[in-house]
């Protein structure tokens, strides 16, 4: 069952909280909201926690789940009323993290979030098992609460040392890919569901797991593409998410941090859906990114799903919404193909320090294969045993093959 409780003037997001049950495996046997201001006991009003207990008998519900943040105690208070498990969307999304985590670094990162939400409920629950609120949870006074207070903190210390290094080693690579194999980044990123991954395949060639849901992509994936001849490195981020609560945002760093090291950042939406909609989860996705310290002049808006808007004035409504951003929306659709080749020009147009350099290089040498695999190479002509070759890639990635030629 969901439950949300929103002010006066807020829109309703309970869509979005089914859309997150059903992606962690639950059906949704009822959905309730209340318009008020917080209650400390329960979030929701007293009387509409009397309302949800007969409810929550009538439909056999077995766990509830709100769209609000709940504090310890209103969480405890909630399912001593209800006589079912509460939990709030933090949790909700942690476990679709949880389920869906593949890679070491992932696992690593939904580990640090359950830590420090826990964390900051631990001394909470302590408390009332003091008072005796809750019976045979971590007895042993004042000392239990610090041996484990402390336990988790060395925990998240742990955790925190491992992602780092993942981090560090993950610059490293880039910073080779870039610096010594001359290759341009792209980073895919964008509110979940904007079809970031199916983008990801038509660019690159490599299959995501897709299925619509919420956080159908958790690692990212990285893969080798060619955008006209001219070889670049793509990546599939995990996606954006309204009110994402700061906790999550901080642990899942190592992963949407890589957008920092991009040279260019799709910002992808769907186009499909109502303006009202489109401007919330482009704010909230361009939120995100300048938290991150993502400057808007590398951000290219790509407006996905082209093929399921109705009528070219709802497209251009669409499209309107991001140009009142200051962006240039691409329309696309990544599952048909339309629109990929001005979406491609475009990157290409965007790509910084793009220069263009003519070479001579030996015939029997290697070095015109790694210029092939790091720039475009546009022209080869033969010249008594050497090769005259003009390319086009990153300009100090060029200096530097130059700079070693003159030096050999």
């Amino acid at each position: 069952m969901l439950v949300e409780r929103r002010l006066h003037g807020e829109r309703s997001l309970l869509h979005e909280l089914r859309e997150l049950a059903e992606a962690a495996g639950y059906t949704v046997a009822a959905a309730v909201s209340q318009v008020r201001e917080p209650d400390p006991r329960y979030n929701i009003g007293a009387g509409k926690v009397k309302e949800l207990a007969q409810l929550v008998k009538s439909v056999g519900a077995t766990k509830v789940v709100f769209f609000n943040e709940l504090k310890p105690v209103q969480a405890y208070n909630l399912m001593k009323e209800l006589g079912v498990e509460v939990v709030d969307r933090f949790d909700l999304i942690l476990e679709i993290f949880s389920q869906r985590a593949g890679s070491r670094e992932a696992k690593l990162q939904v580990e640090l979030a359950r830590l420090r939400r826990e964390l900051s409920f631990v001394r909470e629950w302590l408390r009332l098992a003091k008072m005796g609120e809750l019976h045979g949870f971590m007895g042993g006074g004042e000392y239990a609460i610090d041996t484990y207070y402390k336990h988790v903190r060395r925990r998240i210390a742990r955790v925190e040392a491992e992602l780092a290094r993942l981090r560090a080693r993950k610059a490293e690579r880039w910073r080779r890919r870039s610096v010594e194999n001359g290759l341009y980044y792209i980073a895919l990123t964008g509110y979940t569901g904007a079809g970031k991954t199916t983008l990801f395949k038509a660019l690159t060639g490599q299959d995501g797991h897709v299925d619509g849901r919420p956080f159908a992509t958790l690692s990212t994936k990285v893969a080798r593409a060619s955008i006209d001849g001219r070889p670049v490195i793509v990546s599939d981020t995990v996606g954006f998410i309204d009110c994402l609560p700061p906790q999550l945002l901080d642990a899942f760093y190592t992963t949407l941090g890589e957008v920092l090291l991009a040279d260019l950042v799709l910002l992808i939406y769907d186009a499909s859906e109502g303006v009202a909609e489109i401007e919330r989860k482009l704010s909230a996705s361009l939120s995100v990114l300048a938290s991150l310290g993502v400057n808007r002049s590398r951000v290219l808006a790509v407006a996905n799903k082209v093929d399921l808007v109705g009528t070219a004035e709802e497209l251009e409504g669409a499209l309107e919404v991001a140009r009142r951003r200051g962006l240039d929306p691409v329309p696309i659709s990544a599952r048909y193909g339309t629109g990929l080749d001005r979406l491609k020009r475009e990157i290409l147009a965007r790509l910084p320090n793009y220069s263009t350099l003519e070479l001579t290089i030996p015939a029997d040498d290697g070095l015109l294969r790694k210029l092939m695999a790091g720039a475009y190479v546009r022209e080869i002509e033969e010249r008594g045993g050497l090769l005259r070759v003009v390319v086009e890639g990153r300009e100090e990635w060029l200096k530097a093959v130059q700079a070693k030629l003159s030096g050999a």
